[in-house]
C-alpha cells in the first residue's frame, strides 16, 4: 500500500493542464492584465461562465475533465480514510461521524476505492483498530448493505490469510472483528463462533501440542483479549468455554515445559539463559494478561474506544453473520502454521514485564507492544512509512497511558526517570523494547537484521534525541548481558548496532565498553586466552570488525578509544600474498614472476597451465604428488592476486581461471586445498574470504561438503568465537535450499506448460519435468549431506577435548551448534534415523544430545 502518494491526495502535475514546472495550473489567475483574460462569449470580468462556457462545457472536450474529477474523489477519500484518527483528539468523534455520511454517500460511485483502502488501512495501520471498527460500524448503521460489504470483504481476507499462512495478518483481522463486534455490526454469536474454529485443532485432539495448535491458541487469546467484553455480556456461557479450553492448554504444555524434549526445546528458543526457571512462554504471557483482562472486567483500556461515543447509534444497528470458515483453510492453517517463539523475551531491566508490574499496566504494556509489532510486520515492505507510522501509534492511546518521552524530559529537567507516573508507560521506550524484541526472537526473527538496523535509523532520524538516547540504553542493557545471551542473539545485534552507527558518522558512546578492550590482568596465558572468548569482548570485537567492512580502519580508530584499539587489527585488511619476489627462493621467483607476467598480460587459463607444467616438470627433486600441490598453491595465490582489487575484479579472476584452478580440484583433497589457500590467503580479510569462497562454490571449483570440512579445520580449534566461520556455513546451506527452491519453481512452470500441451505428442515438456525432478532429488540429497556432516563435525569437536582451546572456545562453538540444528531443524528431523546411527552413538556427549533431543522436540 502506498501511503506516501495517498496522504498527500493526487500527485501534483499528474493531469494535463501543467506550468513548464510539472505544477497544476491555476483555474483562475490573480491581478491578470486585461490581455491575459481568457476570451470568450460569455465569459464576463473574472473569467465566470456565461452561455457560451456553459456550452462548451457540454461539449466533448469536457469528458476528460469529468473523469479527473472523479479520480480526484476517489483520491480524497482515500486520503480522509487514511487520515482519521491519526490522534484521540476531541475531534474524532466528529470527524468519524462526517466521514461516514461522506462515504455513505459516495459508496455507490466509489465502491472499490473505499473497500480497497479501507481494507489496506486495517491490516497495514493495526493500532487504529478501534478507529476503523467504529467507522465500519457507523457505515452499517447508516446502510446495511454497505456494512455487509465490508464484512464480507474483511472476512474474506482472514481466509485468505489463514490459508496461506499469513499469520500476523490473520491476527489484525481478527483483532478487528472483535471491537467490530462492539459496534453491533457483527454478532456476538458469530464472532464465538468464529473462535471456536480456531479452538477445534486444541479441541478434537489431532493435533495437540503441534504448531497447529499452539498457533490457533495464540491466535483465539489474541482475539478474546478484544473480544471478552462483548462475548461476557452477550455470550457468557462461550466466552467461560473458549477460556478454559485455553487455559487446560497451556496448561498441559507448561507442566511438559521443564521436562524431557520439551525442557530441551524450550532451552534451544531461548534468548537469555539466566531468565528465571519458569520464565513464561507466550501462549503463558498472553493467558495471564487475558486473566488481568478478565478481572478487570474485561476492560482494554491501552488504546482510545471511539465506539463508546456511538452506542445510541450501533444500537440500532442490524448485526451481520460471519459465515464458516471452510475446512480446507483451517486445515491448510494447521499442516503449514510456523514455528511459534516459545520463549516470552524477558529483558533486562526496564525490558519487558517484571513480575511485581501492576496488572493494568502489565495488560496496557502488552497491547501497545502487540500493535506495535504487528505495525512493524505489515509495513516492512517500506521502512520509511512504518517509521513514521510508528512514531503516531502513541497519539491514539487513552489519555493517561502512554507518554511521550520528549514531553516526559521537558517536564523532568534532570530525565532520569522512566515513567512520568505511576503506571504510565514511555511510549519510545515500549517501541525500542519491540523493536529489539523481534530482532532476538528465536527460532527465527520475522524479518532480516537489515530490516530492524534500517528502521532504527529513519526512526532516529526523525527523533534524534530521543531515539538515540532510547537505543543506546537498550543496547547497552543488552550488551551487559551478552553473557548469558543466545549466540545467534549476539551476532544479530552486533551486525543490527554495525549498520545502525554506520549511519550516523560512527557516534556511539564507544567509553562505556572501553574495559572490554583492556588486557586480563592475570600475566597466565591460559587466563589471557580465556579473556579472549568473553561474550562481551567478542560482541565488541566482532562489531568493529564489522564496521571496518563499512569504513576504514584509520577512521575507526580515530574514533573508538585507546583502550578499544587492541580489538582492532594491527595492519589494514588486505591479502596475505604467498609469493613476494624478495623473500623466496631463486626457482620459486622464476615460475611466480612468469605466471603473473601471464595473467597480468591477460593469459589464457590454458596459457597459465602451460606455464606450471614447464616449469614444475623441471623441479626433478620432488615426486608428482609435491610438484602438483606446488602448481596448485601458485595459480590459486595469483588468480586470487590478480582479484584482490575489488570484488568486480575478483569474480572476473574467478571465472577466467576457474577451468584451470579445477584441473587441480578434481577430488574432495583437491576442492579443499584449493579452499585453505583461499583461506590462506584472505586471512587478515574475513570479508573477502566469504565472499572467495561463495564464487567458488558458484562457479564449481569447490562444493558445499568442502566448505563445511573448511569451517571446521583444525586450524580454526580456539577461533570459534569468529563470526566470518560461521556467515561461510550459513552461505553455503542457504545457497543449496535457494537452488532447491528454484528448481521447484521452474517443476512448477514446466508441469502446468506439460498439462497445457498434453496433446504434444513429443512429449518434450514432460520430458523436462523429469530432468527437473531428477535435479530436484540431486539437490535435496545434497543438502541433507551438508546437513548431516555439519552436524558430525560439532559433535565430533564437542565430544572431544582436542576439540575447543578452553572452556569459552567450547561454549560458542556449543552456541554455533545450537544455532545450526535450530535453524535447519525440519532437515535434522527428516534425518534424524541416519543422525542417530552415526552421528548421536555412544561416543557423543551429554549435551549434544540434549540439543539433539531438543531440536525433535521444538515446535515445527
Amino acid at each position: 500500500m502506498d501511503f506516501g502518494g495517498r496522504l498527500g491526495g493526487s500527485r501534483r502535475g499528474a493531469g494535463g493542464n501543467v506550468d513548464e514546472f510539472g505544477r497544476d495550473r491555476r483555474d483562475r489567475g490573480h491581478g491578470r492584465k486585461p490581455y491575459d483574460r481568457p476570451h470568450g462569449r460569455g465569459r464576463g470580468r473574472g473569467g465566470g461562465m456565461g452561455m457560451g462556457g456553459a456550452a462548451a462545457g457540454a461539449g466533448g472536450r469536457s469528458a476528460p475533465g469529468h473523469v479527473d474529477e472523479a479520480k480526484d474523489i476517489s483520491s480524497r477519500l482515500a486520503s480522509l480514510i487514511i487520515k482519521v484518527g491519526d490522534a484521540n483528539s476531541p475531534a474524532l468523534q466528529n470527524n468519524l461521524d462526517a466521514l461516514s455520511v461522506v462515504l455513505e454517500k459516495d459508496f455507490a460511485k466509489h465502491e472499490t476505492t473505499v473497500l480497497q483502502t479501507f481494507r489496506q488501512c486495517v491490516l497495514e495501520l493495526p493500532w487504529k483498530v478501534t478507529v476503523y471498527a467504529t467507522l465500519a460500524g457507523l457505515l452499517n448503521a447508516k446502510n446495511k448493505g454497505t456494512g455487509g460489504k465490508v464484512v464480507g470483504l474483511m472476512h474474506a481476507v482472514l481466509a485468505r490469510a489463514l490459508a496461506q499462512g499469513s499469520w500476523t495478518e490473520a491476527k489484525v483481522v481478527l483483532r478487528f472483528f472483535a471491537v467490530l463486534a462492539a459496534t453491533r455490526a457483527v454478532s456476538a454469536d458469530a464472532l464465538a463462533g468464529l473462535v471456536d474454529q480456531l479452538l477445534q485443532p486444541l479441541g478434537d485432539g489431532t493435533c495437540a501440542g503441534s504448531a497447529a495448535a499452539h498457533g490457533m491458541a495464540f491466535l483465539a487469546m489474541s482475539t478474546l483479549l478484544w473480544a471478552g467484553r462483548v462475548l461476557s455480556a452477550a455470550a457468557p456461557d462461550a466466552l467461560a468455554r473458549q477460556v478454559a479450553v485455553v487455559q487446560r492448554y497451556v496448561e498441559q504444555r507448561q507442566a511438559t515445559h521443564g521436562s524431557g524434549e520439551a525442557a530441551a526445546a524450550t532451552s534451544l528458543a531461548t534468548v537469555l539463559h539466566d531468565a528465571p526457571p519458569q520464565a513464561p512462554t507466550v501462549l503463558a504471557h498472553l493467558l495471564r494478561v487475558l486473566g488481568a483482562v478478565a478481572d478487570d472486567a474485561w476492560r482494554v483500556d491501552a488504546l482510545c474506544a471511539p465506539y463508546e461515543h456511538f452506542d445510541a447509534v450501533f444500537a440500532q444497528a442490524a448485526a451481520h453473520e460471519l459465515p464458516l470458515l471452510k475446512d480446507a483453510g483451517v486445515e491448510a492453517a494447521a499442516a503449514e502454521w510456523p514455528a511459534v517463539r516459545g520463549e516470552f523475551l524477558r529483558l533486562p531491566a526496564g525490558m519487558g514485564v517484571a513480575e511485581d508490574e501492576a496488572k493494568l499496566t502489565a495488560v496496557r504494556r502488552y497491547v501497545i507492544m502487540d500493535v506495535v509489532g504487528d505495525t512493524l510486520e505489515q509495513l516492512s515492505g517500506n521502512r520509511k512509512d512504518c517509521a513514521r507510522y510508528l512514531l503516531q501509534v502513541q497519539g491514539l492511546c487513552s489519555e493517561g497511558v502512554c507518554v511521550a518521552l520528549a514531553a516526559q524530559q521537558q517536564q523532568q529537567a534532570d530525565g532520569a526517570s522512566e515513567d512520568a507516573a505511576e503506571g504510565t508507560l514511555v511510549f519510545e521506550q515500549l517501541l525500542g523494547e519491540t523493536l529489539f524484541s523481534q530482532l532476538l526472537q528465536l527460532p527465527g526473527a520475522p524479518r532480516r537484521t537489515m530490516y530492524y538496523a534500517a528502521l532504527a535509523v529513519e526512526l532516529r532520524k526523525m527523533e534524534p534525541q530521543v531515539m538515540a538516547d532510547v537505543f543506546a540504553r537498550l543496547a547497552d542493557r543488552l550488551v551487559q548481558r551478552a553473557g548469558a545471551m543466545d549466540v545467534e542473539g549476539i551476532e544479530r545485534l552486533a551486525d543490527w548496532l554495525a549498520v545502525y552507527v554506520s549511519n550516523f558518522g560512527f557516534a556511539w558512546d564507544w567509553a562505556m565498553w572501553a574495559d572490554a578492550g583492556e588486557q586480563a590482568q592475570a600475566e597466565a596465558q591460559a587466563e589471557a586466552e580465556a579473556e579472549e572468548g568473553k561474550p562481551r569482548r567478542v560482541f565488541v570485537r566482532e562489531t568493529l570488525l564489522k564496521l571496518l567492512r563499512l569504513s576504514y580502519l584509520d577512521r575507526l580508530r580515530a574514533t573508538v578509544p585507546a583502550p578499544l584499539h587492541v580489538l582492532l587489527p594491527e595492519r589494514a585488511p588486505g591479502h596475505s600474498f604467498k609469493f613476494p619476489v624478495a623473500s623466496i627462493d631463486e626457482r620459486t621467483r622464476e615460475v611466480s614472476v612468469a605466471m603473473g607476467r601471464c595473467l597480468k598480460n591477460r593469459g589464457t587459463a590454458e596459457q597459465a597451465l602451460g606455464i606450471l607444467e614447464e616449469n614444475y616438470s623441471q623441479w626433478t627433486d620432488l615426486d608428482p604428488a609435491q610438484r602438483q600441490a606446488l602448481a596448485r598453491e601458485m595459480l590459486v595465490q595469483h588468480v586470487l592476486l590478480l582479484g584482490s582489487k575489488t570484488l568486480s575484479h575478483m569474480l572476473s579472476a574467478i571465472e577466467k581461471f576457474a577451468p584451470a584452478i579445477g584441473r587441480f580440484a578434481e577430488d574432495a583433497a583437491g576442492k579443499l586445498a584449493v579452499a585453505r589457500e583461499a583461506a590462506a590467503f584472505w586471512a587478515r580479510h574475513p570479508q573477502f574470504l566469504v565472499l572467495t569462497v561463495d564464487k567458488l562454490v558458484d562457479y564449481r571449483v569447490i562444493d558445499a561438503a568442502t566448505v563445511v570440512d573448511l569451517v571446521f579445520g583444525p586450524e580454526h580449534v580456539g577461533r570459534w568465537s569468529a563470526f566470518h566461520l560461521w556467515e561461510m556455513l550459513r552461505n553455503v546451506v542457504a545457497k543449496l535450499r535457494l537452488r532447491g527452491e528454484h528448481v521447484q519453481a521452474r517443476i512448477a512452470q514446466a508441469s502446468s506448460a506439460a498439462a497445457a500441451s498434453m496433446a504434444d505428442a513429443d512429449g518434450n515438456e514432460a520430458g523436462a519435468v523429469e530432468a527437473l525432478e531428477a535435479s530436484r532429488a540431486l539437490l535435496a540429497g545434497e543438502l541433507a549431506d551438508v546437513v548431516v556432516a555439519a552436524v558430525r563435525h560439532f559433535v565430533r569437536l564437542l565430544s572431544s577435548h582436542a576439540g575447543a582451546g578452553d572452556e569459552a572456545d567450547r561454549a560458542w562453538l556449543m552456541g554455533r551448534f545450537r544455532e545450526f540444528v535450530r535453524t535447519h531443524r525440519s532437515l535434522v528431523v527428516a534425518n534424524a534415523a541416519r543422525l542417530e546411527e552415526l552421528v548421536f552413538n555412544e561416543a557423543a556427549s551429554d549435551d549434544t544430545r540434549q540439543v539433539f533431543a531438543g531440536v525433535r522436540g521444538l515446535v515445527l
